[in-house]
């Protein structure tokens, strides 16, 4: 991060002191946490759950974020990755989540097309659009706002189904239009000002509308939603603190 960034976020954290927020990646708490995100139209107009810019988000010491944390919960309330044997491959990872993610139970594979970007998890060389995995290998793939990144998106999701095992799942967030039936893409756009407008972000190839499940699904998958207020993972008042966003479900994918 900037040298003058973190300054700044150093110095909010101390004019900031008190319990209001929680973040559990850094067991710190504050009064509340630093804005974060980008600011795009697109984002206002359409409602997307997991973008745009918000309001007392990230945490000031560690600079994790309302997403990281919600799959963090998510993780150790939701699932059993930490009691039994589980193989997880991770793409593109935050490398928060990366980094909670260890344990005798968990072996964790991390890949990206630019794996210099996480050398400290020994990330290898991975296109999700075409894996050199065998069929199956994996219990769970983690896969969150990525595939808003790729050309064939289609061809992303099925290598994903290819290579979970029989009853694994996938978790796949992506900056997701609550006010969009169809997605939005538009292959001839050029600039990143033309891209940003459409899209909400200059490296996104497409802005999901609600259709992303149906495509989940046209890939095989069995989608479920789990969101923290509706199905009260913690009692609302623990929930604010970690300042989840009521918006964002965590979109589980399974291999039947």
């Amino acid at each position: 991060m900037n040298p003058i960034r973190r300054l700044r976020r150093t110095i909010f954290a101390v004019f900031h002191p008190g319990n209001s927020v929680y973040c559990l990646y850094c067991n710190k708490t504050f009064s509340k946490f630093t804005s974060e995100g980008v600011k795009s139209p697109a984002f206002e107009k359409y409602t997307v759950a997991g973008g745009g810019y918000k309001l007392n988000v990230q945490c000031p010491n560690c600079l994790s974020v309302d997403r990281s944390r919600l799959l963090y919960l998510f993780f150790k309330m939701r699932t059993d990755v930490y009691k039994k044997k589980t193989a997880i491959l991770h793409i593109s990872p935050n490398k928060e989540i990366a980094g909670v993610l260890k344990g005798d139970t968990i072996t964790q594979t991390v890949g990206s097309i630019e794996p210099e970007m996480y050398q400290e998890f020994n990330a290898i060389y991975l296109d999700v659009q075409k894996m050199d995995f065998p069929d199956n290998t994996f219990d769970v793939v983690i896969c969150c706002h990525v595939i808003e990144h790729v050309d064939y998106d289609d061809q992303a999701m099925r290598e994903i189904y290819r290579v979970l095992k029989p009853g694994g799942f996938a978790i796949l967030q992506v900056p997701l239009a609550l006010n969009l039936e169809k997605t939005i893409e538009d292959k001839t756009l050029k600039t990143d000002k033309e891209r940003k407008l459409k899209f909400g972000q200059v490296d996104h190839v497409r802005l999901y509308g609600l259709d992303y499940l149906a495509k989940l699904k046209n890939a095989g998958f069995r989608v479920e939603l789990d969101n923290p207020y509706k199905n009260q993972w913690l009692p609302q008042k623990e929930l604010l603190r970690h300042r989840l966003d009521p918006i964002e479900d965590v979109i589980r994918a399974n291999k039947d």
